[in-house]
C-alpha cells in the first residue's frame, strides 16, 4: 500500500532542500529518456556526452568511433534532440561531423528508417544508436540522401573506399572539403 502522507513528507522535505522552490516535474517524454539512458548497452566505440550538463537529457551526444568497415579509425558525431512528446515522436538526430556517405548528407541528416516512417514508441535510444553504428558497418546505397556517394558505392566500390579513406583524413572528394575525423 502506497503511503500517502510519506510521500507528502517527501515533497516537502526536496522543496526544503531546494530552497523552497518548487522541484520541476519530469514530462513523461523525459522519464522514458531517463529509463533509455539508464538502460543503454554501449559498445567499446560508442560514448554519449551530455553537453548542457546532465541535467538536460533531452539533448545529447553520441560519438561513433567505427572499429571496421570503410569507416574504420574514423569519429562520428550525433546530435540528438528529443521532443517532451517522446517516445510518440522519434529523436531529431543529426551528423555533426561532415561524412562522404550514402545515408548522410552533407548538412548532416541521416537517412536511417526508424528515425522517419519505421518509429514506433517501444523503439528506445539503444535501438537507434545501434542503427547509426549498423550504417557504417553496412551503408545502404538503396536508400541514399547522398546520391553521388550511394552511385559510387554501387558502381564502384574500390573508388567509394578511396574516396571515403581521403575524406576522413581532410582531403577533397568532388570538390567538397572533408575536415579530418580520423
Amino acid at each position: 500500500m502506497i503511503k500517502l502522507f510519506s510521500v507528502k513528507q517527501k515533497q516537502k522535505e526536496d522543496a526544503q532542500n531546494n530552497n523552497g522552490r518548487p522541484i520541476k516535474k519530469q514530462s513523461a517524454g523525459e522519464l522514458r529518456v531517463q529509463k533509455d539512458i539508464s538502460e543503454l548497452n554501449l559498445a567499446k566505440t560508442i560514448s554519449i556526452h551530455f553537453p548542457n550538463g546532465k541535467d538536460n537529457l533531452l539533448n545529447f551526444e553520441i560519438t561513433i568511433r567505427p572499429d571496421e568497415g570503410y569507416y574504420q579509425g574514423g569519429t562520428f558525431v550525433f546530435s540528438f534532440s528529443i521532443s517532451q512528446v517522446y517516445p510518440h515522436e522519434a529523436p531529431k538526430v543529426k551528423c555533426k561531423t561532415k561524412v562522404y556517405h550514402p545515408n548522410i548528407d552533407l548538412e548532416g541528416n541521416v537517412c536511417l528508417n526508424i528515425l522517419r516512417e519505421d518509429w514506433k514508441p517501444v523503439l528506445s535510444i539503444n535501438s537507434i544508436i545501434y542503427g547509426l553504428q549498423y550504417l557504417f558497418l553496412d551503408p545502404n546505397p538503396d536508400d541514399p540522401l547522398n546520391h553521388e556517394a550511394a552511385e559510387v558505392l554501387r558502381d564502384n566500390p574500390r573508388q567509394f573506399e578511396q574516396s571515403v579513406r581521403r575524406s576522413m583524413l581532410g582531403g577533397y572528394v568532388g570538390g567538397t572539403h572533408f575536415p579530418r575525423c580520423m
